[in-house]
């Protein structure tokens, strides 16, 4: 924690996650008092903290949860899914969920924000203006430590080299969830609603209205609210229901090209790249027999999920649902699934680049040390027009919040409130998006939370929802145990095809899972005084 904490800035203005005006790749290094004494240095120093909200394309967002599998340990994966997961080696995870010291890192630069700002040659209008979007940094920033730990500091002081941390104690989660949803409502009170040109990227009133819809359906969740305090799931819908009836936003037509880049109006707050800012998806994840590395794949538990286009489920927990109804074929799975499956995944007869998918022996996508050990290929983030080679920069964004959530998690609310006539009413929305089209789903009870369970799990897929999701509803204990599975893809001499099921990574569970260790390093470092998650 002192080495995290006492991390003094060298306030490089990193290369930033927007476009146009935001897209600053600096050559030099700025002292700390030029900053401040400047009427423009401020805002870059802002746009360099950007970088620590993480993205999906860059933090191995996708290894984590039952959606993908790898067989390469990228962020300690399979320390995560073998339970040898402790404060020894927390550190092997990647910076997205292992998220304590880049997020204190960033805190202090908040801190050292709201320190200096006041002083530097800025009208008053604008300073306030660049306070509200600290603000929202600094909410999203905790808001991703307290999913990933629990209760964690509070910290607004700015510690010197020589000062000591001993005695720093975490605050609950219950105080850090009013710490963040102050800020986020200070921002929301001066931010523009959207922002639009040069400043798209930047925070807005709608982001901050998205991550407070986010936070407080965490803070309602099982998890968090073991009391199932209704007036928490009653926050949670009030909260996305006041973005819903912004009426700004719309489900977009293409649930593919929402995702490489295509003009939309559902992403509410997405990190942007450019040619000197890009990220590599493409040469990750694309089919090897493309010239990809095959990283990020999906797995046989995430195929499983996507219904057939009559909404029936296919398989659950690896045996086919044996409802009369299901037209489920083991010979021939691929036929009439949800379209958000084809989206999704590339499978054995699928096509790219013009060419079919061949994930069996002998084939173009055949398993190797470098090709996919499940039988499938990520598709969701990959643009087929776009060359493979990772000298080609791929530009689209990645998105942090979208309509689809905010329908979602406003369903979720009302059917904890009892009303499951407008729960299913928005969690058929999402569903009945042109060119998904997906029939609507009836069940009551129980079973409707099923489906609304079924229907995150599809939707976000590999999006990095999931690993937070089984969690916060307390499901982890029934799918986290079950192992992650792969088809072996067998070509017969009648050019058929058999797909045996494989077991490729067992995985536990132990209650402590609910939420990361603190690493042994950041416990010492306090003097004992910060608090271990229970069970490590």
């Amino acid at each position: 924690m002192k080495k995290v904490l006492l991390i003094i800035l060298a306030l490089a203005l990193f290369g930033s996650c927007k476009k146009n005006v935001l897209d600053i790749v600096p050559t030099d290094r700025i002292s700390e008092n030029t900053i401040w004494t400047d009427a423009t240095l401020p805002q870059l120093f802002i746009n360099s903290q950007y970088n620590y909200l993480k993205s999906g394309f860059a933090d191995d967002i996708q290894y984590f949860g039952d959606d993908s599998y790898s067989q390469f340990d990228l962020g300690g994966y399979q320390t995560v899914a073998r339970g040898s997961l402790s404060p020894s080696t927390v550190n092997n995870l990647s910076s997205y969920f292992n998220y304590w010291n880049t997020a204190y890192t960033a805190i202090r630069n908040f801190n050292i924000f709201f320190q200096k700002i006041d002083e530097t040659p800025i009208p008053d209008e604008q300073k306030n203006q660049m306070k509200a979007e600290v603000k929202f940094l600094r909410a999203f920033v905790y808001s991703k430590l307290i999913c990933n730990y629990g209760g964690v500091p509070i910290v607004e002081k700015v510690y010197t080299l020589n000062e000591q941390l001993t005695g720093l104690k975490r605050n609950s989660y219950a105080e850090c969830v009013a710490y963040i949803l102050k800020d986020i409502d200070e921002s929301i009170g001066v931010l523009p609603d959207q922002q639009t040109g040069a400043n798209l990227g930047r925070a807005s009133a709608d982001a901050a209205r998205a991550l407070k819809s986010r936070v407080l359906l965490y803070y309602a969740s099982p998890l968090n609210n073991p009391t199932n305090d209704k007036t928490r799931w009653q926050a949670a819908s009030d909260a996305a229901l006041e973005l819903i009836n912004g009426n700004r936003y719309s489900l977009y037509n293409n649930f593919h090209g929402l995702f490489i880049g295509e003009p939309n109006n559902e992403a509410i707050f997405s990190r942007y790249y450019s040619t000197d800012v890009s990220h590599n998806v493409g040469s990750a994840s694309a089919p090897v027999g493309s010239g990809g590395n095959g990283h990020r794949v999906p797995s046989q538990n995430l195929v499983d999920a996507f219904e057939m286009t009559s909404g029936i489920i296919p398989v659950i927990n690896g045996v086919r649902n044996p409802d009369p109804l299901n037209t489920y074929n083991e010979s021939n799975p691929y036929v009439n699934r949800d379209p958000r499956f084809y989206a999704t995944a590339l499978y054995n007869g699928a096509t790219y680049k013009g060419r079919t998918i061949q994930p069996y022996k002998d084939g173009l996508d055949f398993l190797g040390n470098d090709a996919t050990p499940t039988g499938y290929y990520l598709y969701k983030f990959i643009d087929q027009n776009l060359p493979v080679a990772t000298t080609n920069p791929y530009t689209y964004p990645w998105h942090y919040f979208r309509l689809a959530e905010i329908y979602l998690n406003y369903a979720e609310a009302q059917y904890n409130l009892g009303d499951e006539v407008e729960a299913r009413l928005y969690i058929n929305k999402v569903r009945a998006r042109t060119g998904v089209d997906m029939p609507p789903i009836t069940e009551t009870g129980t079973a409707l939370f099923t489906r609304l369970v079924h229907e995150c799990q599809v939707e976000f897929a590999m999006e990095g929802h999931r690993y937070y999701d089984v969690r916060r509803w307390k499901i982890a204990p029934q799918t986290e145990v079950r192992p992650i599975q792969g088809f072996q893809v067998t070509k017969n001499s009648d050019n058929s095809f058999t797909y045996n099921r494989v077991n490729l990574l067992p995985r536990v569970w132990d209650d402590k899972f609910y939420y990361l260790p603190i690493s042994f390093e950041n416990v010492q470092s306090s003097g004992g005084s910060l608090e271990q998650n229970p069970g490590y």
